[in-house]
């Protein structure tokens, strides 16, 4: 099977992008699917999450940053790819950190090629990649746009993270014209949907009319165990019935990513 590679994305912060990579990341992996994540957020909250207390020596930063002559080598990113912490069986990462801010600065020709030019050959090793974006739509998320096959777009039920959502979709136009013609919409993702409140229902109806086409059913609800989870480096899947509802929906997600019909699956 290919791998494919997705870009969990929105140019606003604090939508939970790294909570859902994560969760996707375990879901994966109790498939039995080999995940790699690549944490392409200087705030490397993905690479704290699955339990790596600081950077390796090879981080996604040197990836990018290229070798002595400047030049990215051709499936670098396996040499970058280190096992994920306990709990997290069949999961990679590519670590982040803050010195991963100064590729925002970059300036040379090909500049938006360098992720993809990393993984070209080089993601043989896992069925899925999954890239955590920074909140920007600087040259970090370019790079993570050129390089994925799909998009999962993540918002909240809230105006200003809807208008993130939009901005978001023009630079995915703006990539496929100038960059990555074959790059698709995994899906809108609706997260921390919580019940009874009105003007969280009010967004969320303006999210499925305004994407009909990519609304993801249902919205990931807001549960304090994904919190939990994130603090202890855990995956959700370690939580069993506390987590099953947040998991479920992250199913269809995983499904939706990957280009399937979603299957009904129960979770313990």
């Amino acid at each position: 099977m290919a791998t494919t590679t997705i870009a969990i994305a929105n140019q606003k912060g604090g939508v939970g992008k790294t909570s859902i990579t994560l969760g996707l990341a375990d879901v994966y992996a109790q498939r039995g699917q080999r995940v790699l994540v690549i944490d392409i957020d200087p705030q490397a909250n993905a690479t704290a999450g699955v339990g790596l207390a600081e950077a390796p020596p090879f981080t996604i930063n040197d990836v990018l940053r290229g070798g002595d002559d400047g030049q990215v080598q051709a499936g670098v990113i396996a040499e970058a790819a280190v096992p994920a912490g306990e709990g997290w069986g069949g999961v990679h990462i590519v670590a982040g950190e803050l010195a991963l801010a100064n590729r925002e600065q970059d300036q040379m020709v090909g500049r938006e090629f360098r992720l993809r030019q990393a993984l070209a050959d080089g993601t043989g090793a896992w069925d899925v990649v999954l890239i955590d974006c920074p909140p920007s739509l600087g040259q970090l998320t370019i790079n993570a746009l050129v390089a994925a096959d799909a998009a999962l777009l993540i918002t909240e039920p809230r105006a200003s993270s809807v208008d993130g959502l939009a901005q978001i979709v023009r630079t995915l136009a703006t990539v496929r014209q100038h960059f990555n013609p074959t790059l698709r919409i995994a899906g809108v993702v609706v997260n921390r949907h919580r019940e009874g409140l009105r003007d969280r229902a009010e967004w969320d109806a303006t999210i499925r009319a305004t994407y009909p086409d990519f609304y993801i059913e249902p919205p990931i609800p807001e549960r304090e165990i994904v919190a939990v989870a994130t603090s202890a480096a855990a995956p959700l899947s370690a939580y069993g019935t506390k987590a099953r509802d947040v998991l479920q929906a992250l199913d269809v997600v995983a499904d939706k990513a990957l280009g399937r019909r979603p299957r009904r699956r129960a979770h313990r």
